[in-house]
């Protein structure tokens, strides 16, 4: 009986589910159906401004903003995310249409790393070269805003706002003492000296090797930022490096006296006056605004009757094991590489890498099938924020590698951590545990109950050696280095993008255009389309593949209960139910839906 009800309200459960991911199909199909009705396409008048707002995280590639939401159940946001992709797009068209006469640049609290800016600030500079104008406004800036909005022929901001600029730092918490304190060591295996994202762990303090990598990537990284800022607003680096230790952006009107920006105002007075004013309107007459998003939507690729491609593949965020996000790297992207290989009228292929790395498994899965690409066409690696550890990995076989001058690259090295839970659970909590094996090493780095022995330790240190040693080796071979070579510059390292050229972990200054610019010549066409991945996925694709993803988790708790197994074993038990002819924990609900 009592089975009985815990299925029947598992039943309901999971009906209730199903119910609100379909009433979430239904809308967002009604949605856009209302939307293709009611909304005339964008038509752009002469004498148009378009608005570029900042107000959301700047990625790679134009995504839907909805995947973040389904895997909690809130309600999702239908919006789009635009990408740096199509913002470069977008600015380059605006710099030849004749129907565009300014940009209107608004910071409403959005961000983008050093590299995402840089590359918009280079489009920008070009755009201003056609005799347009560009302004910039906000209500405060953040120092990496600014440094995008100093670009502009005019800096405007709210009369009590600040300008965040002071030059770069970081702040490390290190939690060893705390750890000391709740009886827990965090067992710590690497190579790298200069990998350091296991020092908080290990130590109370920087280490003269971390202290010195994070000391040259800044200067390098503020170098570009203050010559930059010194160039567009004509004052020398001196006076630049002044203003950021004396704090002066720190309110509007320092900032404004100090030379950063060129008036204190509200954003209504810079649209309803400054705009009109630029355009020679008369006060009264309203300024034709197009919004990026609408303005991309006219934007087409260039007609060609070549069938000649180049391809963009995306690779942006961490790398996990097992199948990808938004926002993180999985051994889908092999997939993305596959239909790549098998259009025929591809011709050179740009591996666009926003990554600060992860698993590496993955990578080296994702490197192997880049080989396949490599030996059929040209490849260019295009960096963007980050290609670090693993983003390295992926990438470094590439026949040409971009970076902006701020990307952040490099971090050849190894680590693992494994805590050891025995002096809280134990010592402090009170609590035992005991075992049963079969042989000498069977709870071998699955129990956080007791301290690696020497024998496991090492058996980690040569795992780890050994990946090292591959990484380097493919870093050698990719860049013609000798692995001693890679070596002196690996250990863990980061490098600007700056200082990785003179090091010769990437080959020119550049972003995604130059990126592919490059490719196109490698491969000797100059009539392409270009063709990005991976695809968009839409709302329903996208709750479906969430519906799939909670019948999973449920069906691996099922076999869990059912069997007594747990870990990596409910994987091994649930393909041997998927090879059955009725797979039933697939298609009975009652047992779907138990959530535990």
């Amino acid at each position: 009986m009592k089975s009985f009800f815990k299925y029947l309200l598992a039943t309901v459960v999971g009906m209730l589910i199903v119910s609100m991911v379909m009433f979430f199909i239904m809308l967002g199909s009604l949605g856009a159906m209302m939307a293709g009705k009611s909304k005339s396409p964008v038509q752009v008048k002469d004498n148009t401004v378009l608005k570029i707002a900042l107000d959301k995280e700047i990625s790679d590639k134009s995504r839907s903003a909805s995947g973040g939401g389904f895997a909690s159940f809130s309600m999702p946001d239908f919006s789009k995310t635009m990408g740096l992709n199509d913002m470069l797009k977008a600015i380059g068209k605006a710099k030849d249409d004749a129907r565009i006469k300014g940009i209107y640049l608004t910071y409403e609290g959005g961000s983008a790393g050093f590299a995402t800016t840089q590359e918009l600030r280079r489009a920008l500079a070009s755009f201003k070269e056609s005799g347009k104008f560009v302004y910039a406004y906000a209500d405060s800036y953040t120092q990496n805003a600014y440094h995008l909005a100093s670009v502009a022929d005019s800096v405007f901001i709210q009369p009590q706002a600040s300008v965040s600029f002071q030059g770069m730092a970081v702040q490390v918490m290190f939690f060893t003492k705390f750890l000391e304190k709740i009886g827990v060591q965090m067992q710590v295996i690497r190579h790298g000296q200069f990998k350091s994202a296991v020092e908080p762990f290990m130590r109370t303090d920087m280490s003269a090797a971390n202290r010195l990598q994070y000391l040259v990537l800044f200067n390098s990284m503020w170098d570009v930022v203050s010559k930059d800022v010194a160039a567009s607003r004509n004052l020398s680096l001196e006076r630049v490096n002044a203003i950021a230790d004396s704090l002066l952006g720190f309110t509007a009107r320092s900032a404004l006296r100090a030379g950063l920006v060129d008036a204190l105002m509200p954003g209504s007075h810079v649209e309803e006056k400054m705009l009109p004013e630029r355009l020679g309107l008369a006060d009264s007459v309203k300024v034709n605004m197009v919004s990026l998003g609408d303005y991309i939507k006219t934007v087409s690729e260039p007609k060609t009757s070549s069938k000649n491609k180049i391809a963009v593949i995306y690779a942006e965020g961490d790398i996990v094991v097992g199948k990808g996000s938004a926002g993180h790297i999985g051994i889908d992207l092999v997939g993305q590489i596959e239909k790549v290989l098998k259009d025929k009228n591809v011709k050179a292929l740009v591996l666009r890498v926003n990554s600060p790395g992860g698993s590496v498994l993955t990578s080296d899965i994702i490197y192997q099938e880049m080989l396949k690409v490599k030996e059929k066409m040209p490849v260019v690696a295009s960096y963007g924020n980050y290609a670090a550890s693993g983003g390295y990995y992926i990438s470094c076989m590439a026949h040409k590698i971009y970076a902006s001058p701020n990307t952040l690259t490099g971090s050849i090295g190894v680590f693992g951590t494994i805590p050891n839970l025995k002096g809280l659970v134990t010592d402090k909590l009170g609590l035992t545990v005991d075992h049963v094996q079969t042989n000498r090493n069977a709870t071998a780095f699955t129990s956080v109950f007791r301290p690696l022995t020497a024998y496991e330790e090492a058996v980690i240190q040569q795992s780890i050696e050994e990946v090292y040693a591959g990484f380097i080796g493919k870093v050698a071979e990719g860049r013609h280095m000798t692995p001693a070579q890679v070596d002196s510059i690996g250990q863990g390292r980061v490098w600007s993008g700056t200082n990785a050229i003179g090091i010769g972990l990437v080959d020119e200054l550049g972003g995604l255009e130059e990126a592919v610019a490059g490719a196109a010549e490698m491969a000797g066409i100059s009539d392409y389309t270009l063709v990005e991945y991976p695809k968009d996925k839409s709302l329903s694709e996208q709750l479906m593949e969430l519906l799939g993803d909670v019948q999973a988790k449920s069906a691996q708790a099922y076999i869990a209960r059912q069997f007594g197994v747990a870990g990596a074993e409910v994987y091994s038990q649930l393909s041997q139910l998927m090879g059955q002819d009725k797979p039933q924990v697939w298609v009975r609900m009652p047992e779907i839906f138990v959530f535990e």
